[in-house]
């Protein structure tokens, strides 16, 4: 480990939080618009996308396999899909109850497609930093993102099972999940350059 403990459990917070922020209000969204029943299996997909997420990192770091930010990018085709097919169902009233129950995906399987469509940013942050950090640094960035992981997980469970946030979303979350899903995968895109890479 060629930075001290300090600056590694430093970088290794601030990587994490960057690239959590979005998957943490996606799955608030999701947790707040399903059925409570529901919550700990949304949380489990995003814990599992999550993972899926690091372990693809640490190998193409190990590997010395870099991917252009740009072909990162088309991870966010994914969220924009589920997004644009939620927007089309809202068109008749039996596709809009279907996205008002399902806010697009309310179980394991779509936490965790969401999670991992949603990571080209966390893949694009994380491959450098363990490349970089050595087989000490990455032990304690792995140690930071697994302590982040319960915390954030913990949040979610809390925050999309708090009544405000559940009546938010059950009055808005018929237009906001998908609108929210179309909004991350176009940022992705549009941060990793892939728009003018796919042009």
């Amino acid at each position: 480990m060629s930075a001290g403990l300090p600056a590694v459990l430093g970088l290794a917070a601030g990587a994490f939080a960057a690239t959590n922020i979005d998957n943490a209000a996606v799955t608030v969204a999701m947790i707040a618009a399903a059925p409570a029943e529901r919550a700990k299996r949304i949380a489990l997909g995003q814990v599992i996308g999550f993972l899926v997420i690091v372990v693809a990192s640490i190998g193409m770091a190990v590997l010395l396999f870099e991917i252009p930010t740009r072909v990162i990018g088309l991870f966010g085709l994914v969220p924009l899909a589920l997004g644009l097919r939620g927007l089309l169902l809202l068109r008749h009233a039996e596709g809009r109850s279907r996205v008002a129950r399902r806010a697009v995906g309310s179980g394991v399987v779509a936490a965790t497609v969401i999670t991992i469509g949603a990571g080209g940013d966390n893949l694009a942050v994380y491959i450098p930093l363990f490349r970089v950090a050595g087989f000490a640094g990455t032990a304690v960035s792995l140690l930071v993102f697994a302590l982040g992981e319960l915390l954030l997980t913990l949040f979610v469970l809390r925050a999309g099972g708090h009544p405000r946030i559940r009546h938010a979303v059950t009055t808005f979350g018929v237009f906001a999940a998908p609108l929210l899903y179309c909004a991350i995968g176009v940022l992705v895109l549009v941060e990793a350059g892939t728009l003018s890479f796919l042009g």
